[in-house]
């Protein structure tokens, strides 16, 4: 399971919630759960915060901007 999912599931968050805490779109949300698309820097920063872990707990394969940020 997506760490993310995960993390949210455990919080209590539907994907509309994470969504509304943090201003990503829900279809971006699902998207990146389901790997399709990878998280850009900053809304790695949002989701952490949101969900009250740090950046790497929630995306440890993002760790050292692959996505060039």
């Amino acid at each position: 399971m997506n760490r993310l999912k995960e993390v949210r599931n455990e919080r209590g968050f539907s994907q509309l919630r994470l969504a509304m805490l943090t201003g990503i779109a829900p279809g971006d949300i699902s998207r990146i759960e389901n790997g399709w698309i990878r998280p850009y820097a900053g809304w790695r920063k949002r989701f952490a915060r949101a969900l009250g872990r740090t950046e790497v707990e929630l995306f440890p394969a993002e760790k050292g901007g692959i996505d060039g940020e």
